[in-house]
């Protein structure tokens, strides 16, 4: 699954402080287990976009958080607001899926 979020920078708050609030997400998202990548990316400078590569379960939605992994969202919120938050999944899993309902 790809875990997908677009981040907008407050206007107090500095790039420096987007920058780093990413990077620890994204370093506290590879410590779990399950989770096979986490980069950041700057699509403009006011902007980051998260994607994170984990299997099922290991994180998102479906993953209960532990505490620094909700300081790291709280970090993140104290500097960007959330504009786009998604879950990706894979064809043979979206296709398992619709075949239950069959």
């Amino acid at each position: 699954m790809l875990h997908i979020s677009k981040w907008e920078r407050h206007s107090n708050a500095s790039r420096d402080a987007l920058g780093t609030a990413a990077l620890n997400l994204c370093k506290n998202a590879k410590s779990k287990d399950g989770v096979h990548s986490a980069k950041f990316f700057w699509p403009n400078p006011n902007l980051i976009a998260i994607i994170i590569e984990a299997e099922t379960g290991s994180w998102g939605i479906a993953a209960e958080p532990d505490g620094p992994t909700m300081k790291s969202f709280f970090d993140l919120g104290d500097v960007a607001s959330c504009i786009m938050d998604e879950t990706w999944v894979d064809a043979s899993l979206g296709q398992k899926r619709s075949d239950k309902a069959s």
